[in-house]
């Protein structure tokens, strides 16, 4: 007996009547009675003693119903699952970013996204960008977060964000009164270099060339939250990007823009053909709110 009969079977004994039961069912009575005859003719035994349209259901479809009431709560859980995952209040989220971001901008964009979805397994793992990329293709991870990745075919990438690098200073530094600071204006300041994406790297030190300054780090960091403690702490002055510098970890330090621009994206990574699951799309409405609510553009 499939599932289907089962559930035919216990309607008419809950019902007693053909009738009402096909009623329950969404079903025409014929469709009921020719199902129940069908059951007691593959059985070889009756399911049902009939008397005055009545249907009494005998001993042994009382102790068929009985054996079969876990598969009907498990089939009953399962359609609850998946109703919770359409409207995305169960599943798993596994998400990898850069430093940066896992400090600065993913935990108020976690707290408006378990707002909405308490419950979701969500896993948060810090890693390099060449790691990322690697995590994301393997299918490791749902989703990356990074700044400037490098294109690669088996990924899609969803820009979240574009923004600008700034000069990020000490509020107690005379630049953090300047509207915007020139590469030469930093020649004497201790600078801070965080290792970031090396296209990112390319482009600061092009906008460097340009102005025909040098940029001669005097310590240098794997990632760009680590730099802006050590602005923090009054060690020097870095280079980071704008959502990073909106940071509320970041007490003392103020963003100065710097000329000539340096603009970059941030984009979420996900293996082909995921962006549409309906966990990650939820989440990157969470995280694009998140980064426009700072004053940062989305695309």
């Amino acid at each position: 007996m499939n599932l289907r009969q089962l559930e035919i079977l216990r309607a008419v004994v809950r019902t007693r009547s053909t009738v009402s039961a096909a009623e329950t069912l969404g079903m025409s009575q014929p469709a009921v009675s020719n199902a129940v005859k069908a059951m007691e003719g593959t059985l070889g035994f009756a399911l049902f003693e009939r008397s005055q349209k009545r249907m009494n259901p005998t001993q042994e479809a009382l102790i068929l119903l009985g054996e079969a009431e876990p598969l009907f709560r498990m089939a009953e859980a399962i359609n609850q699952t998946a109703a919770h995952l359409k409207s995305g209040k169960k599943g798993r989220l596994r998400i990898v970013a850069t430093s940066e971001l896992s400090e600065t901008l993913l935990p108020r964009v976690l707290a408006r996204f378990w707002a909405e979805h308490r419950g979701v397994e969500i896993s948060l793992e810090t890693q390099r960008l060449d790691v990322i990329m690697e995590e994301v293709e393997q299918g490791v991870v749902d989703i990356g977060l990074a700044m400037e990745p490098h294109p690669r075919s088996t990924l899609d990438f969803e820009p979240l964000a574009e923004m600008e690098m700034v000069v990020a200073v000490h509020e107690a530094n005379p630049l953090a009164r300047r509207i915007t600071v020139n590469p030469r204006d930093l020649e004497d300041q201790v600078m801070i270099n965080a290792r970031t994406s090396s296209r990112i790297a390319s482009l600061i030190e092009a906008a460097f060339r340009k102005e025909g300054a040098r940029l001669v780090p005097d310590m240098d960091v794997r990632f760009m939250n680590v730099a802006g403690h050590m602005v923090e702490e009054g060690l020097g002055i870095t280079i980071m990007d704008a959502l990073t510098a909106t940071s509320s970890r970041f007490r003392h330090l103020r963003a100065v823009a710097l000329e000539p621009r340096v603009n970059i994206t941030l984009s979420a990574i996900t293996q082909h053909n995921r962006l549409n699951y309906i966990m990650i799309q939820s989440f990157l409405r969470h995280a694009k709110a998140e980064i426009a609510s700072r004053g940062i553009r989305v695309p």
